[in-house]
């Protein structure tokens, strides 16, 4: 928590004081570009080999409560430590105060603003970079606050990936690109498609050349076989 704390504050001031980013649809790997918290609960895994998440929402005049919980690591080794998290004005305005209470599986954070305000959130994963570890939390705003509306953004699995897991007799596809119309590209040439196939459980149909895979999107780390839980792409950014 210390560690993250350290780098991030410093980082809000110097990258994102009075920059209003567009919101994101789904979990932020760029401080530059925040995802906006959405109402309710929000949940993710944060993986040791990417890196850290960033979100964001609008404090409004009154009170707000930040609740942020983890669980324990669901992919890799459980190499010890925990996840952090670090919340900040973004800009601090007058009037704003914030404090923050840790306890073993979460932090909370609670505040009062007199004008609108944004808050800055980050979420650092366990530091193993040797080892991988993922681990699921959960993160929850109330109070008088508001939401970024992220409607009319891309899907959620737009983005460029690497391939983790390469198929058997077929090249490596290298960088893969999902874009925004439904189409794939990789860096060694290859073309594909993907289609979303159920927005609840977030899993897509994905072709690419002559392989059809049915992968389950884990927002803001990666897309894993629906059937095995193999990570086939790791989100770069």
């Amino acid at each position: 928590m210390k560690r993250l704390r350290l780098l991030f504050f410093p980082l809000v001031v110097a990258l994102c004081a009075g920059v209003d980013a567009a919101p994101a649809a789904c979990q932020s790997l760029n401080l530059n570009t925040p995802a906006a918290v959405h109402e309710g609960n929000n949940q993710a895994l944060i993986d040791s080999f990417v890196g850290d998440h960033y979100y964001f929402f609008y404090a409004e005049p009154g009170r707000f409560h930040i609740a942020w919980t983890w669980g324990n690591a669901s992919e890799g080794f459980n190499v010890g430590g925990k996840p952090s998290f670090a919340a900040a004005f973004n800009p601090k305005t007058q009037g704003s105060v914030m404090t923050f209470k840790e306890g073993p599986n979460g932090t909370t954070y609670d505040g009062t603003v007199t004008q609108r305000t944004r808050v800055l959130i980050g979420v650092s994963p366990v530091n193993s970079k040797l080892v991988r570890q993922t681990t699921p939390y959960n993160l929850v705003v109330t109070g008088n606050v508001s939401f970024a509306n992220a409607a009319g953004g891309p899907d959620p699995i737009v983005g460029l990936y690497a391939q983790k897991l390469l198929f058997q007799g077929e090249p490596e596809l290298g960088a893969v690109k999902f874009l925004t119309n439904g189409t794939i590209v990789t860096s060694n040439g290859g073309e594909g498609n993907w289609k979303l196939f159920d927005a609840d459980s977030g899993v897509y149909s994905v072709t690419i050349g002559g392989r059809r895979m049915t992968l389950t999107l884990q927002r803001g780390r990666a897309l894993v076989d629906t059937a095995s839980k193999s990570t086939v792409f790791e989100l770069q950014h």
